[in-house]
């Protein structure tokens, strides 16, 4: 139900362009009364494309600097379908790596990629669906037609994988104890990031629990709340734009 809620409309809103997938469409019907009340709420996840937004600002430096000028529609297609490319990679890693370990007998996966991500194939599967997110951003409606991008669904499927990894963490620390609380001290959450930038993006939880993560299912699904709330205020100054 996860599934069909929240990811496959994004499939749905950039298989509904191609006329060959078009019936794939009909997987929004779950989203279409939102749509009736305002196409705009489905914007509300607009923030999420910042970070896209400043890769192709620096790309576009970078190969202005070369001296190479590209069409904005090809460029643009091409890093999606990039981002697209790593996470398939990221996840395959993830998951060969858990069945190599898993066939061996380690009780905690901590080696190859999982010294880097404690969850390579959930984020994985987050950086190539923001890949297609994108895809479906950038490619055009049929004529005649108004289809918003649809980064609300996306946010949400996206703090819900992450709630689920949070409370995988909580399982796993009640069977493996000690071992398992040293690893995570030890290893990135889902991507390495600086300190400074950790205790940023960790303040809400901090300051609502006392603790950089929630480990309770309440704990857990309060945070996920507070982030999609203020994501979601975040983005509307972009989802009101005409």
């Amino acid at each position: 139900m996860g599934s069909i809620g929240l990811y496959l409309p994004v499939f749905g809103q950039f298989a509904f362009s191609m006329f060959f997938l078009a019936g794939i469409g009909v997987l929004r019907a779950l989203w279409l009364p939102i749509l009736d009340v305002s196409p705009k709420i489905l914007r509300l996840g607009d923030i999420v494309y910042v970070p896209y937004m400043i890769l192709i600002f620096l790309l576009e430096h970078m190969f202005r600097l070369m001296g190479v000028h590209l069409p904005p529609t090809k460029f643009e297609a091409a890093p999606s379908l990039m981002i697209m490319m790593l996470g398939l990679l990221i996840f395959l890693l993830g998951t060969t790596t858990w069945l190599y370990g898993k066939f061996r007998g380690y009780r905690i996966i901590d080696f190859w990629i999982y010294r880097f991500s404690r969850h390579p194939q959930y984020l994985g599967f987050i950086v190539w669906s923001y890949g297609l997110l994108i895809l479906a951003a950038i490619t055009p409606s049929p004529r005649g037609d108004y289809i918003p991008p649809p980064s609300l669904p996306w946010l949400i499927f996206t703090l819900t994988l992450i709630g689920s990894a949070l409370n995988e963490e909580s399982n796993l620390i009640k069977k493996y104890g000690e071992e398992y609380v040293k690893y995570r001290a030890e290893t990135p959450f889902m991507i390495p990031l600086p300190k400074p930038l950790i205790n940023l993006l960790t303040m809400p939880v901090r300051a609502l629990f006392g603790k950089s993560m929630p480990e309770r299912r309440r704990e857990i699904i309060g945070a996920l709340l507070i982030y999609g709330l203020i994501l979601a205020l975040l983005s509307t100054p972009m989802a009101l734009k005409p």
